[in-house]
């Protein structure tokens, strides 16, 4: 126990050091794009960050795995919020993180506003991210009775995905959400 705490501390302090040394790193940052070496280090910077956040999504997934053995529903697992967040302020472009977080927060205290607002952010940062798009589109028709957004949100998962398989189960549900969209029009003419 004693030596994971001291593992751990190590890694906080490398951790506040990298990003100390990432924030100097871009206050010193030039403002000519030209200039020699700049680049090259404040890249590296961004370098670790994104590596900190595979390292975590990996420390996350082993945490994870222990969770599922004790306990059925992986969703109310709340404690793997708190590396979700920490991953995508490492890495915005992480979509994986923001699909998982949006699904804890659904699921436990959050609810689904701030599920909502999760997926919304990572759409922010990832805006071509098909999977972020089927999420917020299924969200919007299963909890918010909001046919219109999903279907938009559907057509643009449809529209950047380029997998065979996924693309065809875009398809359905776009497909399905129009069908709804057409169902409300029809009984709103009645």
């Amino acid at each position: 126990m004693k030596r994971k705490l001291i593992v751990a501390s190590l890694a906080l302090v490398m951790f506040s050091g990298l990003c100390i040394l990432e924030n100097a790193i871009i206050i010193a940052k030039p403002k000519e794009a030209n200039a020699k070496g700049a680049s090259s280090v404040y890249m590296l910077a961004g370098e670790f960050r994104t590596v900190f956040a595979n390292l975590l999504w990996i420390k996350a997934d082993n945490y994870h795995d222990e969770y599922v053995r004790r306990n059925s529903d992986w969703t109310k697992n709340e404690d793997l919020l708190g590396m979700m967040n920490l991953i995508v302020a490492l890495d915005p472009h992480f979509v994986e993180a923001y699909s998982v977080g949006a699904s804890l927060y659904a699921s436990g205290s959050g609810g689904n506003k701030r599920a909502f607002k999760w997926l919304q952010e990572g759409i922010k940062n990832n805006p071509r991210s098909w999977e972020l798009h089927r999420d917020i589109a299924i969200m919007c028709v299963r909890h918010f009775d909001s046919p219109r957004p999903a279907f938009i949100h559907a057509q643009l998962a449809e529209s950047y995905c380029e997998d065979s398989f996924y693309k065809e189960s875009l398809r359905k549900l776009v497909r399905t959400i129009q069908k709804e969209i057409d169902e409300r029009e029809k009984n709103k003419a009645l």
